[in-house]
C-alpha cells in the first residue's frame, strides 16, 4: 500500500498544474506548469506595473490553457530579495489564492533562480541586485555547468565586502542589476528570473512537501546592522 501511495503522489507531482510568479524585479514573470512542463508562460518588463498586470496575466494564462483556477494544484512564488514592492504584490496575490483555492504553497529565494541563468558556465556564479547605497543583494553559488550549489548565505553587504570575498576565486560570473557596481563587465543581458525557473527549483519542495501555510507566507527581506531599513 505505501508503494502504491508513493508512486501515486510521484504520479501527481509529475501531472500537478503549477502556478509560478516572479514579481522580485522590473520583469513580470508568471508561468502555468504541468509539471516540469511549460504549459504557458508571460516574461516581459512591467515597468513597475505588477500591481496592474499580475491578476489579468494570471487570468489569461489560465485561460490559455483551458484551465480554470481550481484546476491548479499548487503554487509557487519568488520571495526575494528583491524589490520590495514588487515582493509584496506577488506574495500577497499568492496569499490570496492560497486561501481561495486552498491549495499548496512553496517559496523559492529569488537569487537561486537568477543563478541558474548562468546556464552551462563553470566557475563560481554570483547574482548581484543593487540594494542601493552602494550594497547589493548577492548569493554565492559553485557551478559544474549542470548543478549549482550555494556555497554562502543570502547576504546584504557593502559591494566592496562582496568583491573581497570572489577575489580568491578564478572563474567569477557576476549577473544581476548590480554587476555594473562590481566593475565587471555584464557577460549575461538576459538575467531577469523567469517564473518557469522558478517552478522548476519548486518541484522538490513539493515532492517533498515543504510547504509555507499562507498566514506565513512573507516576503525574504534581508537586513545588516549598517542598513537603515527596518522591519521584519
Amino acid at each position: 500500500m505505501v508503494i502504491i501511495w508513493l508512486l501515486g503522489f510521484g504520479y501527481w507531482l509529475f501531472t500537478m498544474k503549477i502556478l509560478s510568479i516572479d514579481t522580485s524585479t522590473d520583469y513580470l514573470s508568471v508561468a502555468v506548469m504541468d509539471g516540469a512542463k511549460v504549459l504557458a508562460s508571460y516574461h516581459r518588463p512591467s515597468h513597475r506595473n505588477h500591481s496592474r498586470l499580475l491578476v489579468p496575466v494570471i487570468s489569461n494564462l489560465v485561460k490559455r490553457c483551458r484551465l480554470k483556477l481550481k484546476d491548479i494544484g499548487g503554487l509557487c512564488v519568488s520571495i526575494g530579495p528583491g524589490s520590495f514592492t514588487g515582493l509584496r504584490i506577488g506574495v500577497v496575490t499568492v496569499k490570496g489564492l492560497a486561501y481561495a483555492l486552498n491549495k499548496p504553497v512553496v517559496t523559492v529565494p529569488t537569487l537561486d533562480v537568477i543563478a541558474h541563468r548562468a546556464g552551462s558556465f563553470k566557475g563560481l556564479v554570483v547574482p548581484v541586485l543593487d540594494a542601493k547605497k552602494n550594497k547589493v543583494y548577492a548569493c554565492l553559488y559553485r557551478s559544474d555547468g549542470v548543478k549549482f550549489k550555494r556555497i554562502s548565505k543570502y547576504l546584504l553587504v557593502p559591494v566592496e565586502s562582496l568583491l573581497k570575498m570572489t577575489a580568491k576565486y578564478d572563474k567569477v560570473l557576476f549577473l544581476g542589476d548590480g554587476v555594473k557596481l562590481t566593475g565587471s563587465e555584464e557577460k549575461i543581458k538576459k538575467w531577469h528570473p523567469r517564473a518557469d525557473a522558478t517552478a522548476a527549483l519548486a518541484l522538490e519542495g513539493f515532492r517533498k512537501k515543504r510547504f509555507v501555510s499562507p498566514e506565513k507566507l512573507e516576503p525574504m527581506y534581508i537586513y545588516s546592522r549598517e542598513c537603515d531599513i527596518t522591519g521584519k
